[in-house]
């Protein structure tokens, strides 16, 4: 990092302008390095946050900088687990969410709790293609971590508060800006395997980097590296705390309850109707039997157990924890100095990315009926039903609760794979300072079934011809041919295209020095698209749907094709302004214009004659939009000691592609299970039960449409180093977002908690694309009210020599002051803060992180605390998952768990923390580390959440490791 040759050059090091430089964030701080020597010219540098290139020491943003050696001291193998690791990283798409949880694959960046959309990840100051995320996300799209190459990296650079004014759209919350190695002219080779101490989750990697030619020498330098990275899945069976799967007791206050989550869709399957009395016009009632456990008295599988007249199955003791991947990622950077003045460059990397999540066999409703849907069935066993008890069943449809459990679990396999080139050249002439660029980045994510997923239509033909009972499960090994193994369900593929040009020039003198202004601008064109095999494509009531009804049991289904593209352009300008030899303030501003969104697939609304949606002439819907945005920022050093700061901007964040275009498409079942919302209704389920989510955009023009979200943000903090060794730095910062988008529109806890409120949100009925007659809740973006959001971060680090050796400590987090939002303009304000909030969501009051090193020669051991803070679990009502415990052990009465009329409090989830241990050698070009994760071997806490991620039950994979303590070794070598 540059040094300046100034007084109090530690402070103003790591922290002038901002600039949190090696702050300790989770390893050490960088204070001993040397200033250049005084005939050595001082280079200007860009820093994430400002266009102007500078010393490091002058800005005015609060940018937190991890260096390779950092990185390496973490114990981090992947992007992922970096960023994830981060105090003032909460809200993101961890890798266990694709275990059933609508991650597919992708995992993410997310600062201070705002949706991973609102966070801006470059990769060398470029904008990279981004993944769409699922609405459990917060959708919207996002850079996929996986795809980073993190032994490319020379450091990262976060910025912690937002950039609008700068970047553009989508960076709210801030900027992760991943800087890969440069003008490298050694190598490195290395080799990293670790394990936990109890089954699964082995993992290894290994890497080499080199470089050739010298920049300012030879005029010239091309850099290539190349890594591979394996990691083996954790089941859930394979950890005490997950292993119970869906069903436990649990005490509460000195009380035991039952937690029962498990699932009506089982093997030997269920089967549920209406009826009444037969001749009678009295109303009808729902029934659930099951025809196997009548006849046995059990359910006839360890995992599946009786409760009144069906079974329940135990589907979370078949999950992952974790599910396996395979990454190879490479870079190759090539930079040619034309002459003093101007430099070339070009830098293409490429990654390709693999995981394989498993969950629980195929879980899939299915009609049934005297007629065309499985009539055997419904004579054999609901036609009998009627008759032995003198009903009648007037719709003659009756729904299946199934599951292929005797074929294993389902398993998806995601493969990203992305390419980023980027060519560009940097200058000087006439005495500005000019560079350009053009980034082409590609993102392609291809989904294939790996397990468990069956052919309906072959399904249904060994039914028909008697070689299999779906009700008893009896003939299940000739479901083996109907296996989908090796089906490519999907393909997505991302592109973003930009052009970038920038110009820099000294103004005129100020008392404090030369003011610089920045000028630039950038077009960029982006691009999404989603095709489905046939399979997936059927029964979605579209002229896109095959002619065949044929679909995936216990997968995705009722899709249309997704085709969408946007231009934009945008124009900023950015002013230095040093006031004063100790004030400099920054004045940024910019202007963003975005088109319609283009859409190849734009449907009608009227049925054509078949009954389908009839797709109409590609064209432009939802609308334009422009916006013109602002960041004031003021730096006061009254002493070499002190650093005071303070900024205020201004945001906007245009619609989504795939909120603006695309269709009202089946999108499975919703997270929890809710009594009838109209009861009477011909959709409604027995009992406590999940109904159908439809997912679709708003295409609207004009004040109908979506209209973009507007921000405001502000900081206020500084630094002061009292004593040698001692720094101390604290920010306090504010967002406010109006007019958000929420992605998947009012939350189905609102929706079902309240449904003539939002009766419009419901089709009733719903005739469910497998064929059975049920209730939907669409969720569809619309612009919400406001969001809050506020909070400290700091970061204290200290240094001194000792007897013994060495001495570095640092501690850094983030404590939330204020997390909010409302759903619909002044009304009902929700909170995930210290708490599991209605979207499943928690935002934890302080995360945080301790770490203590002693270096003695050539030995450097490091102890690392990570802690995240308690909050108050998971609400639920009467009847939907918790019950009291029999004096016999038995299930005991129903109850409501949510503190409301008496009931019990929900559960209290304490504090979380873990320690790491690392000890490094350094022979010299050889370098030996060792390390244990989870020193003490802490479980995740005991939760009762059963949405928002994956499909893990008894604790939250989201925020917690379930690998426990984890050993490794690694070696690294220089050439």
């Amino acid at each position: 990092m540059i040094q300046e040759r100034v007084p109090s050059r530690s402070l103003r090091l790591m922290f002038s302008g901002g600039v949190v430089a090696s702050m300790g964030l989770l390893a050490l701080p960088a204070m001993a390095q040397n200033a250049p020597p005084d005939n050595q010219p001082m280079q200007r540098v860009e820093i994430t946050g400002s266009s102007i290139k500078r010393i490091q020491k002058e800005g005015s943003l609060p940018v937190q900088v991890l260096t390779a050696a950092e990185i390496k001291q973490t114990g981090a193998t992947s992007a992922t687990d970096l960023i994830q690791m981060l105090p003032s990283m909460q809200g993101f798409v961890p890798a266990s969410s694709s275990v059933n949880g609508g991650g597919a694959g992708v995992t993410t960046a997310s600062l201070h709790s705002l949706p991973s959309k609102y966070t801006l990840v470059l990769l060398d100051g470029q904008r990279v293609a981004p993944s769409a995320l699922g609405t459990g996300q917060g959708g919207g799209y996002s850079v996929n971590l996986s795809s980073i190459p993190l032994e490319a990296i020379e450091r990262v650079e976060i910025l912690t508060d937002g950039a609008s004014a700068l970047y553009g759209s989508d960076a709210i919350a801030g900027v992760v800006n991943f800087i890969t190695k440069k003008n490298l002219t050694k190598g490195e080779v290395f080799a990293t395997y670790g394990q936990p101490k109890k089954n699964g989750g082995k993992w290894s990697s290994a890497g080499l980097t080199k470089g050739w030619g010298d920049l300012e020498s030879d005029g010239w330098n091309v850099l290539a590296s190349y890594s591979h990275e394996e990691q083996q899945r954790i089941a859930a069976l394979q950890r005490d705390f997950s292993a119970p799967g869906a069903f436990f007791k649990f005490s509460s206050n000195g009380k035991q309850y039952y937690y029962d989550q498990r699932t009506g869709n089982t093997e030997p399957a269920n089967i549920l109707f209406n009826a009444r009395p037969k001749g009678t016009t009295a109303d009808t009632a729902g029934y659930a039997i099951n025809p196997y456990l009548a006849a046995n008295g059990n359910c006839g599988n360890p995992l599946a157990g009786p409760s009144a007249t069906q079974c329940l199955f135990n589907y979370a003791s078949t999950v992952e924890d974790v599910p396996g991947t395979v990454r190879d990622s490479g870079l190759l950077k090539g930079t040619l100095k034309i002459n003093e003045n101007t430099t070339a460059w070009a830098e293409l990397v490429l990654s390709q990315f693999a995981m394989t999540a498993q969950f629980a066999p195929s879980a899939q409703q299915m009609g049934v009926n005297a007629t065309d849907r499985f009539p055997a069935l419904y004579q054999k066993y609901v036609q009998s039903y009627l008759d032995a008890n003198g009903l009648e069943n007037p719709s003659g449809n009756a729904t299946l609760n199934y599951r292929s459990v005797l074929i294993g679990g389902r398993a998806d396999k995601f493969e990203t794979t992305a390419r980023h080139f980027a060519t560009g050249i940097d200058g000087s002439a006439f005495g500005w300072t000019y560079n350009a660029a053009l980034i082409l980045s590609e993102s392609k994510i291809k989904d294939t079934a790996a397990g468990g997923y069956t052919d309906f239509g072959m399904l249904n033909d060994l039914v028909a011809q008697g070689k299999y009972d779906p009700v008893t499960g009896q003939g299940a090994s000739q479901l083996q041919p109907a296996l989908l193994n090796g089906t490519v369900f999907s393909r997505t593929k991302s592109t973003l295209n930009t052009l970038h040009a920038g110009v820099q020039h000294d103004l005129f003198s100020l008392p404090g020095g030369t003011s610089i202004i920045s000028l630039g601008g950038d077009y960029t064109k982006t691009k999404y698209t989603t095709d489905y095999h046939p399979l997936i494509l059927s029964n979605s009531g579209f002229v896109t749907q095959p002619a065949s009804s044929n679909y995936p049991v216990g997968g995705n289904y009722g899709q249309v094709p997704f085709s969408a593209k946007r231009d934009n352009w945008g124009l900023f300008t950015e002013v230095l302004l040093p006031l004063h030899k100790t004030v400099e303030a920054t004045v940024s501003g910019r202007y963003d214009s975005y088109d319609k969104v283009h859409s190849d697939y734009i449907f009608g609304s009227v049925p054509n004659a078949d009954g389908l949606l009839p797709l109409l002439p590609s064209g432009d819907i939802g609308n334009t939009a422009s916006a013109g945005t602002y960041k004031l920022s003021l730096k006061w050093t009254p002493t070499d000691t002190l650093l005071l700061r303070t900024a205020y901007g201004t945001g906007f964040k245009t619609p989504n592609l795939s909120d603006v275009a695309g269709a009202n498409t089946f999108n499975g079942s919703t997270a929890g299970s809710y009594l009838c919302p109209f009861p009477g209704s011909a959709g409604c389920q027995p009992r406590q039960s999940q109904y159908d989510l439809l997912i679709g955009p708003n295409s609207l023009s004009g004040s109908a449409g979506l209209q973009p979200e507007k921000s405001k943000q502000w900081t206020l903090g500084g630094r002061i180093e009292p004593l040698r060794g001692l720094s101390l730095g604290l920010d306090l910062w504010n967002v406010q977002i109006r007019d958000q988008i929420l992605s998947a529109g009012v939350p189905e806890q609102e929706g079902f908690r309240d449904p003539q409120t939002y009766k419009s949100l419901f089709v009733n009925p719903y005739y469910d694309p497998a064929g059975y007659t049920t209730i939907a809740y669409l969720q569809a973006p619309v612009n919400g009210g406001v969001a809050n959001y506020r909070g400290i971060d700091w970061d204290f680090s200290y240094r001194s020599k000792t007897a013994i050796g060495d001495l570095r400590a640092a501690w850094n987090g983030t404590y939330m002051l204020k997390q909010n939002y409302t759903t619909q303009g002044n009304g009902t304000v929700y909170s995930d803060l210290g708490r599991f909030g209605q979207d499943n969501a928690v935002v934890f009051r302080v995360q945080t992180n301790l770490s203590l090193s002693l270096t003695n020669g050539k030995l450097t051991n490091l102890l690392t605390a990570h802690y995240k803070s308690g909050y108050r679990d998971q609400e639920y009502p009467f009847g939907s998952a918790i019950s009291t415990v029999n004096p016999d052990g038995s299930v005991g009465d129903p109850i409501a768990f949510n503190g409301r009329d008496g009931a019990p409090e929900p559960l209290r989830v304490p504090s979380y923390t873990t320690f790491d241990w690392q000890g490094k050698y350094d022979f010299g070009n050889f370098a030996l580390t060792a390390g244990i994760k989870n020193l003490f071997d802490r479980n995740p806490p005991l939760t009762l959440q059963n949405a928002g991620g994956g499909n893990q039950v008894g604790y939250d994979g989201r925020y917690t490791d379930p690998a426990g303590r984890s050993f490794y070794i690694t070696g690294n070598y220089k050439f």
